[in-house]
């Protein structure tokens, strides 16, 4: 007897399940996705245990008339879908037919639904293996489905759910990414008896990121609006150093459905380019509009994914309108400069050397400072031999260097900090980059050329990039053997050039790899030769060096970091000094009301 056998319907029904519902928030999204086809403006949710105990969707859409409750929880039943040209432009969330039956398939299913048109609700009850009963029911207009007891005939599916926490958190991450985007409709989510998001209808974007992802956040966003080639995109970006850790705030939606997609990510964070530090990433909200025959959504069994037929265009485009927004292909406003400061739980919290305490958080990783827009005031009484530089759309004293490495810049509202090396790194790579793009890099001819000893694979491929080097101002060939020449340099490089240097460079450089991509192979080879060439640490500088490092610098694009997304400067305001050595607070104001005798 042969060994393979044809499953039953029931066994075909779980496993098609299995695709559509993974855990809770698979179905919480498949629920609001079925309300915002039904136009609602408002959803409410309601979950208990991680939606794994229980799980309630409401919503005051157009409803299910009598007719279609009695097909609504069969396999392939859609009123979305009706032809193949329907399949090729796709509009609606819901399209496969599989979302109430998959559902009903591995939980029992309550619906209570009510049209307009109708005098007489609908009520639907369906447990697991047995025929759903239909009867007559009342509720306002809309439809409320209740899922309980998830996976309760696959204890084994079930045993592999996360924990309470652990599912509710995933389904707060789908309600947050469906009321980001769908700013026109009212979200409101109740996690076992308590209210965790609601955000009422017809919010303005704004107010609804504040809300979701903190007023932090939305302060340092910049509104994204750009179309090209019949693609549009919108929505919002944080303006660096804001970023976390990983990619958990890159929320992207193509056709206003939310999706995950790796390559959009890497188009967003391509636009950030050297603005953020190695390990954090960008925070957004997109929205991509396009063709509906341009787009497949019919690639995932729970949607979200989509396959973009020319992905190549759009990332590009994608990547353009965030440099646009950012600032990055267009000249910054000098009344409208960023100030960075230290955040005030760092601030406020300086003690004396000895009472210093080391972190034993190994995990912890440093809040990046945050940027605020500020028009700094020019100060009215500086004096002539103050020495006065103008930066950032103010006037600042030169103090002078610490440690060699440090400049210091005195105005009314506090000190400014800038590391030397970050700033004439930045400097240093924004003109190189120029150069390059416009294919005018300057050079300088080596009177005498170095001859470097590599081993093999140095050897073979420093020789295979000289073409792009060459691109970047240098010229090299094969000397023979296991040595290259090494003849001309980039001019910005020339002063630090010595074969201990050359050698440090080139052995970077072929740590990074050659990428299809030659722009972004390129950016890597520019940011390495700037660091390289970039005045260093120890390197002492007189005043007129300062202020002339501070004045070109001040005028760079992306002056708040490096070039590898490392702060630049910092401020600490005088009052956080005045904290620190108690000027202020309510010891302060106990003395001054002892010493005036006030109270």
């Amino acid at each position: 007897m042969g060994k393979i056998k044809l499953l039953s319907e029931d066994l075909i029904s779980l496993i098609s399940a299995g695709e559509v519902i993974e855990n809770p928030s698979s179905i919480v999204k498949e629920l609001i996705e079925n309300s915002l086809d039904a136009g609602t403006d408002m959803i409410d949710i309601s979950i208990q245990a991680g939606g794994i105990d229980r799980i309630v969707v409401s919503d005051n859409g157009s409803g299910i008339s009598g007719e279609d409750c009695e097909v609504c929880l069969q396999r392939h039943s859609t009123s979305k879908v009706s032809t193949k040209e329907d399949i090729d432009a796709i509009s609606t969330y819901g399209f496969r037919g599989e979302a109430l039956a998959s559902i009903a398939t591995v939980a029992d299913v309550r619906i209570t639904t009510q049209t307009q048109e109708e005098e007489v609700g609908t009520l639907i009850v369906s447990r697991v293996g047995e025929d759903p009963k239909i009867s007559d029911s009342s509720r306002p207009i809309g439809t409320t489905v209740e899922v309980n007891d998830l996976f309760k005939k696959i204890p084994v599916r079930r045993k592999h759910l996360g924990s309470s926490k652990a599912e509710g958190q995933r389904i707060l991450e789908v309600v947050m990414k469906h009321a980001v985007i769908r700013t026109d409709v009212g979200f409101r989510l109740i996690k076992d008896e308590e209210v965790v998001i609601d955000c009422p209808p017809m919010q303005s974007s704004i107010d609804r990121i504040a809300y979701l992802w903190g007023s932090d956040i939305a302060k340092g966003l910049v509104e994204i609006y750009y179309f090209e080639e019949g693609v549009w995109v919108q929505g919002f970006a944080a303006m660096p150093p804001v970023s976390r850790g990983n990619r958990s705030r890159e929320y992207f939606a193509v056709v206003r459905r939310p999706i995950s997609d790796e390559r959009l990510s890497h188009a967003v964070e391509s636009a950030y380019s050297t603005f953020l530090m190695k390990g954090q990433y960008p925070i957004c909200a997109l929205d991509i509009a396009m063709n509906l025959a341009d787009v497949d959504v019919n690639v995932h069994p729970t949607k979200r994914e989509v396959r973009i037929l020319d992905l190549e265009k759009v990332s590009s485009i994608i990547t353009k309108a965030v440099r646009e927004a950012l600032g990055v292909d267009k000249p910054q406003v000098e009344s409208q400069s960023l100030e960075t400061f230290l955040d005030e739980g760092e601030t406020s919290s300086v003690k004396p050397a000895g009472e210093r305490v080391a972190s034993t958080s190994g995990d912890t990783q440093r809040t990046v400072p945050l940027v605020e827009q500020t028009i700094l005031e020019p100060l009215t009484d500086v004096g002539e031999d103050e020495d006065p530089v103008n930066l950032l759309g103010g006037v600042f004293r030169i103090i002078g260097q610490v440690h060699q490495l440090y400049i210091l810049l005195e105005d009314e509202e506090g000190l400014l900090i800038i590391d030397q090396h970050a700033a004439h790194e930045r400097l240093l790579y924004e003109e190189l980059r120029k150069e390059v793009n416009e294919n005018r890099v300057a050079v300088q001819e080596l009177l005498q050329p170095f001859v470097l000893s590599l081993s093999p694979t140095d050897t073979e491929q420093i020789l295979e990039l000289s073409g792009k080097l060459e691109e970047l101002g240098f010229s090299i060939s094969s000397f023979g053997g296991n040595e290259v020449s090494i003849s001309a340099v980039p001019e910005i490089f020339g002063k630090v050039t010595s074969e201990t240097e050359l050698i440090s460079l080139l052995d970077r450089m072929t740590t990074i790899g050659v990428s299809e991509a030659h722009d972004s192979f390129m950016d890597e080879l520019v940011k390495l030769t700037a660091c390289h060439s970039a005045m260093r640490a120890g390197q002492t500088l007189n005043v007129d060096e300062i202020r002339s490092l501070i004045e070109d610098f001040s005028r760079t694009q992306g002056k708040y970091t490096c070039c590898h997304g490392r702060p630049s400067m910092i401020r600490i305001r005088k009052d956080n000094l005045d904290k620190a050595v108690g000027r202020l607070g309510h010891e302060a104001i106990q003395r001054f009301q002892k010493r005036h005798q006030i109270g």
